[in-house]
């Protein structure tokens, strides 16, 4: 028999399965990341390319100069940057930097990602002083014939965990949140499903 351990789980969908997610979404700390509005480093030479998950694409084919927002760490402590991602072509080797005050940071190594995956959502945390200034980008490292890069939805937020895109405190709107709720009780407090099928869904009133 189940001992109690209620598991919760938030979704877009009545059947849980659009962006099912298991830990509700903190608002995003920078301002235009659904449609890369504002000031965006390197965006010229990045191009639109429809949209994923209602947010704008941005695609680019030559090397480097990953298209990036810097965020300015608004007090002391451990932040998360995350982002969707895909890349084609079997010689991209795209790359995610993360520059603090314009310098890489020993503890937070380049995280090569290869080459020719499809979209997915990529996250790393960096302890930040008050004032520092930090941006997060993807990279064409090794430029074959063939390759591209697409990005979308790219997000800061306070904690070490990644939550789901929501736009920042200005932008977001009602539709914005998840809009159902899921449970379900079984006897096993340390895990939990990331099935949709498993909880029973209702709406978020």
């Amino acid at each position: 028999m189940p001992d109690g351990a209620n598991h919760v789980a938030f979704a877009y969908s009545v059947d849980g399965k659009d962006r099912f997610t298991t830990v509700y979404p903190n608002l995003n700390l920078l301002d235009g990341t659904k449609d890369f509005s504002g000031s965006w480093e390197h965006s010229d030479v990045w191009t639109n390319d429809g949209t994923y998950q209602g947010l704008n694409v941005k695609k680019r084919t030559g090397q480097w100069v990953g298209i990036n927002k810097i965020f300015t760490a608004p007090k002391n402590g451990v932040y998360t940057f995350s982002a969707y991602a895909k890349s084609s072509g079997n010689k991209a080797n795209v790359t995610r930097f993360v520059l603090v005050n314009g310098s890489p940071v020993t503890a937070v190594p380049n995280k090569i990602m290869g080459n020719d995956f499809g979209w997915l959502r990529d996250s790393v945390s960096v302890t930040l002083k008050a004032g520092d200034k930090v941006s997060a980008r993807y990279d064409i490292a090794d430029l074959g014939l063939d390759s591209a890069l697409w990005t979308a939805g790219h997000k800061w937020e306070e904690g070490s965990t990644a939550t789901p895109y929501m736009p920042s405190f200005s932008e977001v709107t009602a539709e914005d949140y998840p809009s159902y709720i899921g449970t379900y009780t079984d006897n096993n407090s340390d895990e939990q499903s990331t099935d949709p099928v498993r909880y029973s869904w209702k709406k978020i009133e």
